[in-house]
């Protein structure tokens, strides 16, 4: 083995110090650095052109490769720190929109419909086409007919609808809930038209970044956010 002369070894030191390398503990403990920061780059970069051969000097676009290297992975760690700060405002404000959204009115997929305090029921017929005609039947529980609305003929869309619960008389009927059915004449062809119904939200659920924020719709049960059609205060 070939042993390093005093000029060697103190040149080596010299350039382990600048690394903040540490000589071998003999008492047997050793620590180790897992990762390298921006101080630990630019004590290797300086070390670098100090101990570089001056008649083969190390290329400038070496040098800006290197610094670009570490200047990438220092603005993913960055980057990285970002997102998750981004991630947990995010939850947050999931949490306060799902309360916020508690108690509102909005109009959601169904036929099943809950009066509200006046006794009144609203809601749209979604048409996927033009209609020459539109009728609107309202029934109750047991299937029977309470009230029959005329709509016309409508453009495709929603055609919205609105009665107040009372029968030909002007008596209020007063049942817990009522059934729409919508059907729609198009080409001289008669065919069912889906419906949609204004209720409360009852309930929110938390939802996270890979799962729809879901409600409770009184008479309706669970939907998604996205099926929410319009709200109504």
């Amino acid at each position: 083995m070939t042993e390093i002369n005093a000029q060697s070894q103190q040149t080596l030191d010299s350039l382990l110090t600048k690394l903040g390398a540490k000589k071998l503990d003999t008492s047997g403990t050793k620590s180790y650095k897992s990762t390298l920061g921006q101080e630990d780059f630019l004590k290797l970069m300086t070390a670098q052109l100090s101990n570089q051969d001056p008649f083969q000097p190390q290329s400038n676009d070496q040098m800006i490769a290197q610094m670009a290297q570490f200047s990438t992975v220092s603005g993913i760690t960055q980057l990285n720190s970002t997102l998750s700060g981004i991630q947990t405002t995010i939850s947050d404000n999931r949490i306060a929109t799902a309360a916020n959204f508690v108690g509102k009115t909005v109009l959601v997929p169904g036929n099943v419909a809950l009066p509200d305090d006046a006794g009144a029921i609203s809601g749209a017929v979604d048409l996927p086409t033009d209609a020459t005609g539109l009728t609107l039947q309202i029934t109750k529980e047991n299937g029977e007919l309470v009230k029959s609305i005329e709509l016309g003929s409508n453009n495709a869309g929603l055609v919205g609808f609105e009665w107040d619960g009372r029968d030909a008389s002007g008596t209020k009927i007063g049942a817990p809930r009522y059934y729409v059915k919508a059907t729609m004449t198009a080409a001289g062809k008669q065919s069912a038209a889906a419906t949609d119904i204004y209720a409360p939200i009852t309930e929110a659920t938390v939802g996270t970044s890979s799962t729809d924020q879901q409600f409770k719709v009184a008479g309706i049960g669970k939907v998604n956010l996205t099926d929410i059609k319009s709200f109504k205060y």
